[in-house]
């Protein structure tokens, strides 16, 4: 398995949870669409009122895990650094053409989006006989 394996699963999938942690310790999760770029980057979009949002702003460490129904995973650490949709540009419309639902928020207030860099992560598919793949190299 490679990066190019990694990204094929990402592009065959458009929801992830996503782990913060908040103010006071507590980890919380939340499923959320996603899409990635070829760099590995995920861009998630949320609201400001949402614990997350809190939680990413006071701490943008995040995991994230990709595929729950089949035996392909894949585990994700990274850092999340809030843009403004002007500064995500083409990649945002690439955000919508794959989570088409996220569209409708795009106009509403307090909508924000994050962009997240992997620093970690680990493709698994126990159907195949070398079952894991890891890397903190993205290039």
């Amino acid at each position: 398995m490679n990066l190019t394996d990694v990204s094929t699963f990402l592009a065959e999938n458009d929801t992830c949870v996503l782990a913060t942690v908040s103010d006071d310790g507590m980890p919380q999760a939340a499923t959320v669409g996603f899409s990635h770029g070829s760099d590995f980057s995920i861009v998630i979009g949320t609201n400001e009122d949402t614990r997350k949002y809190q939680n990413l702003k006071s701490n943008s460490e995040v995991a994230i895990v990709v595929g729950m129904s089949s035996p392909r995973t894949v585990q994700y650490e990274g850092t999340a650094k809030e843009l403004t949709a002007d500064e995500l540009g083409d990649r945002l419309e690439k955000h919508f053409e794959k989570v088409p639902g996220a569209k409708k928020f795009v106009g509403d207030a307090g909508q924000r989006y994050f962009l997240i860099t992997p620093t970690w992560l680990r493709l698994t598919d126990y159907s195949a006989s070398e079952p894991i793949f890891e890397t903190k190299d993205f290039s």
